[in-house]
Protein backbone atom coordinates (compact mmCIF):
# COMPACT_ATOMS: atom_id res chain seq x y z
CA UNK A 1 0.00 0.00 0.00
CA UNK A 2 3.12 2.57 0.51
CA UNK A 3 5.24 1.89 -2.22
CA UNK A 4 4.87 5.47 -3.86
CA UNK A 5 7.91 6.69 -2.89
CA UNK A 6 10.92 4.38 -2.12
CA UNK A 7 14.41 4.25 -1.33
CA UNK A 8 17.18 2.29 -1.45
CA UNK A 9 20.12 2.61 0.14
CA UNK A 10 23.60 0.53 0.53
CA UNK A 11 25.89 2.36 1.92
CA UNK A 12 26.18 -0.42 5.05
CA UNK A 13 29.06 -2.13 4.24
CA UNK A 14 30.02 -3.24 7.67
CA UNK A 15 30.20 -6.72 6.98
CA UNK A 16 33.72 -8.92 7.09
CA UNK A 17 33.63 -8.78 2.78
CA UNK A 18 32.21 -5.47 2.55
CA UNK A 19 29.27 -7.11 0.65
CA UNK A 20 27.03 -4.41 -0.40
CA UNK A 21 23.71 -5.07 2.18
CA UNK A 22 20.95 -2.93 0.84
CA UNK A 23 17.74 -2.00 2.18
CA UNK A 24 14.36 -0.94 0.98
CA UNK A 25 12.25 2.25 2.92
CA UNK A 26 8.78 4.14 2.66
CA UNK A 27 6.38 5.60 4.65
CA UNK A 28 3.06 4.95 6.16
CA UNK A 29 0.12 7.34 6.13
CA UNK A 30 1.47 7.75 9.99
CA UNK A 31 4.71 9.06 8.41
CA UNK A 32 6.31 5.94 10.05
CA UNK A 33 9.49 4.51 8.38
CA UNK A 34 8.19 0.95 6.25
CA UNK A 35 10.89 -1.33 5.62
CA UNK A 36 9.90 -2.83 2.21
CA UNK A 37 12.84 -5.38 2.19
CA UNK A 38 16.74 -6.16 2.30
CA UNK A 39 19.53 -8.30 0.74
CA UNK A 40 23.10 -8.69 0.83
CA UNK A 41 24.72 -9.19 -1.83
CA UNK A 42 27.64 -10.54 -3.46
CA UNK A 43 28.99 -7.28 -5.22
CA UNK A 44 27.84 -3.76 -7.00
CA UNK A 45 27.10 -4.99 -10.74
CA UNK A 46 24.72 -4.06 -12.97
CA UNK A 47 23.24 -7.82 -13.16
CA UNK A 48 23.67 -7.93 -9.24
CA UNK A 49 21.14 -4.62 -8.66
CA UNK A 50 18.65 -6.04 -11.69
CA UNK A 51 18.21 -9.02 -10.09
CA UNK A 52 17.35 -7.43 -6.75
CA UNK A 53 15.06 -4.65 -8.14
CA UNK A 54 13.09 -7.84 -9.99
CA UNK A 55 12.99 -9.43 -7.31
CA UNK A 56 11.46 -6.10 -5.50
CA UNK A 57 8.87 -5.82 -7.86
CA UNK A 58 8.01 -9.63 -7.82
CA UNK A 59 7.36 -8.87 -3.80
CA UNK A 60 5.83 -6.08 -4.18
CA UNK A 61 3.20 -7.18 -6.56
CA UNK A 62 4.25 -6.02 -9.53
CA UNK A 63 3.92 -2.59 -9.14
CA UNK A 64 6.78 -0.70 -9.18
CA UNK A 65 7.01 2.82 -7.29
CA UNK A 66 6.84 6.33 -8.82
CA UNK A 67 9.50 7.74 -7.15
CA UNK A 68 12.59 5.86 -6.75
CA UNK A 69 15.59 7.10 -4.33
CA UNK A 70 19.10 5.78 -4.79
CA UNK A 71 22.86 7.37 -4.16
CA UNK A 72 25.11 8.08 -6.90
CA UNK A 73 26.43 5.10 -8.05
CA UNK A 74 26.19 4.33 -11.80
CA UNK A 75 25.14 0.39 -11.68
CA UNK A 76 22.81 1.12 -9.47
CA UNK A 77 20.71 3.89 -11.90
CA UNK A 78 21.49 1.99 -14.97
CA UNK A 79 19.68 -1.34 -13.14
CA UNK A 80 16.69 1.08 -11.85
CA UNK A 81 16.51 2.45 -15.30
CA UNK A 82 16.27 -1.17 -17.23
CA UNK A 83 13.80 -2.57 -14.24
CA UNK A 84 11.34 0.24 -13.46
CA UNK A 85 11.68 2.61 -16.86
CA UNK A 86 8.74 4.47 -15.80
CA UNK A 87 9.73 5.10 -12.09
CA UNK A 88 11.17 8.84 -11.63
CA UNK A 89 14.72 7.77 -9.82
CA UNK A 90 16.03 10.56 -7.78
CA UNK A 91 19.23 11.00 -5.91
CA UNK A 92 18.99 11.17 -2.21
CA UNK A 93 20.05 14.29 -0.52
CA UNK A 94 22.28 13.14 2.36
CA UNK A 95 24.88 11.76 -0.79
CA UNK A 96 24.37 15.13 -2.76
CA UNK A 97 25.43 17.19 0.40
CA UNK A 98 28.66 14.40 0.93
CA UNK A 99 29.77 15.17 -2.66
Amino acid sequence: YFGEVVTFDTTFRKNEEYRPLGIFLGFNHHRQMVIFGAALLYDDSVDSYKWLFQTFLEAMSGKPPRTFFTDQEPAMARASASVMPNTFHGLRTHHIRQN
